[in-house]
């Protein structure tokens, strides 16, 4: 903001300088492991439809859980679908313990996640094809993202 040194949203000090661009040692860098890293600008960023295809796996996987969970639901013995969730050690009386606690992840939840993702995503595809129609692209080219 012109003549202050704060941000009126974030009350922070806005950065000066070459900072003040696209950050690339930020936070998904950070949390990025070494092959990661390698092909960050290999990973192809064209086509809407590669994203609908990745979530309809994701579905497809958590419906798949969803059905062998279902199949016996209370048998204790029956560790379908369990993810570890925590680790608890404890300590006293001289004496130390390590529990692994497993429960089943909300796929309910996950499901409905996905399919709010996959709407979205259907959606703006089809505004994009919309607009195309409409409008072209400008240039005769195709535009990346759609057909």
């Amino acid at each position: 903001m012109l003549g202050k040194d704060r941000c009126r949203l974030h009350e922070g000090m806005t950065p000066k300088g070459k900072h003040t661009g696209p950050m690339t040692h930020g936070l998904y860098s950070k949390a990025m492991s070494p092959a990661e890293k390698e092909i960050w600008n290999d990973i192809p960023l064209d086509s809407l439809d590669d994203e609908i295809l990745m979530v309809r796996i994701w579905l497809a996987r958590a419906g798949a859980q969803d059905y062998e969970v279902g199949q016996n639901p209370h048998d204790p013995k029956d560790m379908k679908g369990f993810e570890l969730t925590e680790i608890r050690r404890t300590t006293g009386g001289g004496k130390s313990s390590t529990d692994a606690v497993s429960k089943r992840p909300d796929l309910w939840a996950r499901k409905d996640r996905l399919l709010g993702r996959l709407a979205q995503l259907v959606k703006t595809r089809a505004e994009l094809i919309a607009a195309k129609a409409e409008h072209g692209d400008g240039d005769g080219m195709p535009l990346p993202w759609v057909d």
